[in-house]
């Protein structure tokens, strides 16, 4: 009796899991995608490990180096890339082949510092800020934001260029008064360094009135899944279309279930899973249809592109995948 007992709670949690294919299933096609590592990633992490498109085996992998990334999907060494969305759109308007498959991150950075009297981009008058790089996607965005707030980000303030990896020094030392960081890394110095969450992105794209209005007023796209031409247009491969729906799901469950997937990611993203919890809510995902996809793409990118430097062309149909 109690081994029947058993055996029907096992069969129970089987059928109940919301990734009820195992990984071993016999796969007859595999599809290879390139993200970075970190809490973006948390949806393709689950794909990877539960394989829901039944004869697929999704691969992921990670990567540190973005034109690296960039060149192996445009040579066909991996399938997709799930990279920065402006990474994308400089390829496209470089007359490159990078085709936009949808994005899943739309909030994912915090500005951080030392002193909690920030509350707004106003606040950092006459202060020091650490950007990644010039044309960067935290950069354009920043000057956007400070502009927006009344500053001039060449008068007002001393913005200076570091990688992450040399403004989180920076910031520990009081050498800089604040960086926008994405996560985990932002929870990871909060939690880690004494350090603290002055001004959150998403937030204050909002308040700016810089985006969409309504539900979507918090939203700009930062981190977008990529295929090249040969993958697109009215010929496009229907996994890619499977795949996408697959990660619109997922990316709705972690939403709900932010310590399972921290559970489920701790060890290939490097950090705890109290955490990458609070990494993975302080994160905006969505996936949406295709059309809202390319509506607010498009926005996003009109909005900002005064900040970007060189031509700024309007980005074309091909830039956009025709499901």
């Amino acid at each position: 009796m109690f081994r029947k007992a058993v055996l029907l709670i096992f069969i129970l949690l089987c059928f109940c899991t919301p990734f009820a294919h195992a990984k071993d299933t016999a796969a007859t096609r595999s599809i290879r995608i390139l993200v970075p590592k970190s809490t973006s990633s948390v949806p393709f992490i689950i794909l990877d490990q539960t394989d829901p498109i039944e004869g697929v085996d999704i691969s992921v992998e990670f990567f540190i180096n973005h034109p690296v990334a960039m060149s192996r999907l445009i040579k066909g060494e991996v399938d997709l890339l799930f990279t920065g969305t402006s990474a994308g759109w400089e390829n496209h308007l470089d007359g490159g082949p990078v085709v936009m498959v949808n994005t899943g991150v739309w909030g994912v950075s915090y500005l951080i510092g030392r002193d909690d009297t920030v509350k707004t981009f106003a606040d950092l008058k006459g202060k020091r800020i650490a950007l990644p790089f010039p044309g960067s996607p935290l950069d354009f965005q920043t000057r956007y934001l400070l502009s927006a707030s009344g500053l001039d980000p060449e008068k007002d303030l001393v913005i200076q260029y570091a990688p992450f990896t040399q403004s989180v020094p920076l910031l520990i030392a009081a050498k800089i008064d604040a960086a926008p960081l994405p996560e985990p890394l932002a929870t990871n110095v909060v939690i880690n360094k004494n350090l603290v969450r002055m001004i959150d992105y998403k937030k204050a794209w909002a308040d700016a009135g810089a985006g969409m209005r309504g539900a979507f007023a918090e939203y700009s796209p930062q981190v977008s899944l990529f295929t090249v031409e040969r993958s697109a247009g009215t010929g496009a491969d229907p996994l890619v279309l499977r795949v996408t729906e697959e990660w619109s799901r997922v990316s709705d469950w972690v939403l709900g279930h932010a310590a399972e997937s921290a559970a489920r990611s701790e060890a290939l993203l490097g950090f705890t899973e109290p955490l990458l919890k609070t990494a993975i809510i302080n994160t905006l995902f969505l996936v949406p249809s295709f059309e809202q996809n390319r509506m607010l793409v498009e926005d996003y990118y009109n909005t900002v592109k005064r900040y970007l430097p060189g031509e700024r062309k309007t980005l074309g149909d091909s830039f956009f995948f025709t499901p």
